[in-house]
């Protein structure tokens, strides 16, 4: 009787072998999530919102952190020297994005030796601009501030679609008005909305009276404080109150002192758009030398008094997707605690240009109660 041959199951056996053999170096290969370095100069609550905004946006694109992505955040506390050996450290253990935060740690990031994408906020565009043009061979973009007019005149056509002038607060004294309007003016074109300037007076606190040419249901005022730093904001809510003008401003603080509404720029606003950014050089790291991006006013902030005017209730589903929140006097923190301005000081006595009285400015109305 012949003997069964054990052939069969010793290639079955052999081919199992192989199998787990091939294997085990595949699974060794398998990459690990990618670093995400961010480092800060002095970490505060507004770079924390920046954070949060980021890993937010991250999570949601699918790059969970502790998942899909290491993000490693680390505080310099206020130490140059200590930025710069952090930087380094992310370079060195090979991290795919540094982001950088504020000016001093996106000077300690680019001083590594190293081609590791950089990308920085908290820095204005003319900052931007300069390090970009400096640092034409190191991969660095991000998020950077700049003017908002795009942002306000979409709100203006939002909440007074029948406008056709915006008038502009300029006081003379600081040179040719019209000349330093051109920007705004550019972009107000786009909108299909006429720009005038209205002359203030910083010194005397008063508005002029040309404020009585314009008609309430075609034109708004809107306060740029960028423009216009010093502002008699006081002078300007009270004098378009007096002749129905909605007083639309730049920034929060404008509209804390009595302005209509404002569409702001905010922290968590910015991380998300740092989000964005780290995402797409993740996928494709030709990304990291794209310009940098103009940090978008994405919060609306109205004045208590707006909602008498306008149906925020109707705006609120549609702006809070697009704009991501609507407050109230600054009060309502939303999803994410923000970054309140301090209280106003006590403004100066209003005074009387061209034989134009400026109404007492009404005080601050309390908080909401909640």
């Amino acid at each position: 009787m012949a003997r069964k041959s054990n052939r069969l199951p010793t290639l079955a056996a052999a081919s199992v072998l192989l199998a787990m053999t091939m294997a085990a170096p595949a699974q060794a290969q398998t990459k690990a999530a990618p670093l995400v370095g961010v480092t800060a100069i002095m970490m505060n609550a507004e770079i924390q919102a920046m954070i949060d905004g980021m890993q937010d946006r991250l999570a949601k694109l699918g790059r969970r952190p502790g998942e899909s992505v290491t993000i490693e955040i680390v505080d310099a506390g206020a130490d140059e020297v200590r930025a710069a050996a952090q930087a380094r450290d992310f370079a060195r253990r090979g991290a795919q994005v540094i982001v950088a935060i504020t000016q001093p740690s996106i000077e300690a990031a680019l001083g590594t030796n190293s081609r590791t994408p950089v990308v920085g906020a908290g820095i204005t565009m003319e900052t931007a601009a300069r390090y970009t043009n400096e640092r034409r061979r190191r991969p660095l973009t991000g998020v950077a501030l700049g003017t908002t007019h795009g942002d306000q005149f979409a709100l203006i056509r939002r909440l007074a679609p029948d406008v056709r002038t915006v008038a502009v607060p300029v006081d003379p004294i600081d040179g040719d008005m019209r000349t330093r309007l051109q920007d705004l003016a550019a972009v107000a074109r786009t909108n299909q909305i006429s720009v005038a300037p209205l002359a203030v007076s910083v010194l005397r606190n008063a508005v002029s009276n040309r404020i009585s040419e314009l008609t309430p249901d075609t034109s708004v005022i809107l306060l740029d404080r960028g423009l216009l730093p010093a502002a008699p904001v006081e002078a300007l809510v009270a004098a378009s109150s007096a002749r129905n003008l909605r007083l639309f401003a730049s920034d929060e603080d404008s509209v804390i002192r009595g302005a209509f509404a404002a569409m702001v720029v905010e922290p968590f606003g910015i991380g998300l758009q740092l989000g964005d950014i780290v995402a797409r050089i993740l996928d494709e790291p030709a990304a990291a030398r794209l310009p940098f991006e103009r940090a978008r006013a994405t919060h609306l902030v109205v004045n208590r008094d707006a909602r008498a005017l306008v149906d925020l209730a109707a705006i609120e589903p549609t702006e809070t997707a697009a704009r991501q929140s609507v407050v109230d006097w600054a009060d309502v923190a939303g999803p994410r605690p923000r970054i309140k301005p301090p209280a106003p000081t006590e403004p100066p006595p209003l005074g009387v240009v061209r034989g134009i009285d400026v109404p007492t400015p009404r005080s601050r109305p309390q908080s909401p109660q909640r």
